[in-house]
């Protein structure tokens, strides 16, 4: 029996608040996970609660939900920047992120130099960057910008960069966090028959972004999340009708 690539098992995670005042809990909150208080007064929001999922190979899923409803939490939760409060996360192989146009950037840095250190940021070693660096570049098509400081760049120009990086290895897991707004038509083409290739190989992509089109032209399978819970699993046009309706 095919084992899943991503087994979460009810996981839950508590993120502290520090000197919140009483007043501003609402039981009507409409955005966001809950509050939660403990005997001894400290104060946590309970951003992931009980949630339980499998992925498998081949499947591109696509995170949906208000601001504030835990996708870009558990985006980090599976590249393993935030511990869990309870329950288990297994994720079987590489993981790759990109999840914002600015993590890990030198914005004094040449285009180039930054390639180089987001990719030991990656974890690549440095052959494995050189190696990757021609078809970076060429994948880029930022020309004569690749020699200039970052923070000439726009925010386009910075999402070519960081989604060349983070797909150049070819990672088993990866998880891209709202970047594509800023990519202009051309690019979105482009990363989308790279992220074909990868599904193709029977990798795995989770992506959230509140573009119904990338979820439509990518996704197979969306996870729709409220209060930091899972709402509903299943197909993309089953999930999304149920959303928007």
């Amino acid at each position: 029996m095919l084992a899943p690539t991503i087994k979460i098992e009810d996981l839950s995670l508590l993120l502290p608040v520090p000197r919140l005042h009483k007043h501003t809990v609402s039981k009507g909150d409409t955005v966001g996970g809950r509050f939660v208080t403990t005997p001894q007064g400290r104060t946590f929001v309970r951003s992931l609660d009980t949630l339980n999922l499998e992925i498998y190979a081949g499947d591109c899923v696509g995170l949906i939900g208000n601001n504030g409803a835990g996708k870009s939490t558990l985006l980090r939760v599976l590249a393993g920047i935030y511990r869990t409060y309870k329950g288990q996360c297994t994720v079987r192989g590489s993981v790759s992120t990109l999840f914002t146009n600015n993590v890990g950037l030198n914005i004094n840095g040449t285009g180039i130099e930054n390639m180089r250190l987001m990719g030991r940021l990656l974890g690549m070693a440095n052959s494995e960057i050189e190696e990757a660096l021609p078809e970076i570049v060429e994948f880029c098509e930022l020309g004569d910008y690749l020699h200039l400081p970052m923070r000439t760049y726009s925010a386009g120009m910075r999402t070519r960069i960081g989604f060349a990086i983070a797909t150049a290895a070819n990672p088993d897991v990866l998880l891209i966090d709202e970047v594509f707004g800023t990519g202009d038509a051309t690019f979105r083409k482009k990363a989308g028959q790279r992220i074909d290739a990868i599904i193709e190989n029977a990798n795995v992509v989770v992506m959230a972004t509140h573009s119904n089109q990338l979820l439509k032209a990518f996704c197979n399978k969306l996870l729709w999340m409220e209060h930091g819970r899972i709402k509903a699993f299943g197909p993309t046009e089953e999930i999304l009708a149920a959303y928007t309706a």
